[in-house]
């Protein structure tokens, strides 16, 4: 039998940065532990913010994608002595000019310095807006410990096999 899963997506393609992580999970509170996680590294913050990193959670109902929620809309990010970053999209930050870290002076004076530095420590504070997000539940059976699954590696090209839990395909 084909499993039902979520597939928490979060990378940056070819650049200066990369990353390829899923999170193959059963049940969305599992999803929503692995994205507090994720951004509680201010690498991803950055990643986010800097270089419009992907982020999205896609459903697969007994193997086959039905759907892909961007969740970058969903995301409030505080800085202290900064507005509030949220984003309309994937690239598309609010409340904050990364572009004009670019003139700096010092880039140690930075917002997106002090992001990929780490340097922000308890002055940042990450919220996802869960009551907002429209997840379908899963059919079926679930996926779970030691099972492995199919996932789109890009709409209509090739698959990755993965298991349940943690992966990261970029090498």
């Amino acid at each position: 039998m084909t499993c039902s899963f979520y597939d928490l997506a979060f990378g940056v393609g070819s650049g200066g940065a990369r990353k390829d992580t899923h999170y193959v999970r059963g049940s969305l509170e599992e999803v929503r532990q692995d994205l507090a996680a994720e951004l509680a590294e201010e690498i991803n913050l950055y990643l986010l913010c800097w270089y419009g990193a992907r982020l999205s959670l896609d459903v697969y109902q007994q193997g086959k994608q039905t759907d892909s929620i961007d969740l970058h809309p969903f995301l409030a990010i505080a800085v202290a002595g900064y507005p509030t970053i949220t984003f309309t999209g994937p690239e598309q930050p609010v409340g904050y000019d990364f572009e004009a870290d670019e003139e700096a002076e010092d880039e140690t004076d930075t917002l997106s310095y002090r992001m990929f530095a780490g340097e922000l420590g308890d002055t940042v504070s990450v919220t996802v807006d869960w009551d907002r997000v429209q997840v379908p539940p899963l059919r079926g059976k679930a996926v779970g410990e030691g099972d492995t699954v199919a996932l789109h590696a890009l709409p209509g090209h090739f698959f990755h096999t993965a298991t349940y839990g943690y992966q990261d395909f970029e090498l």
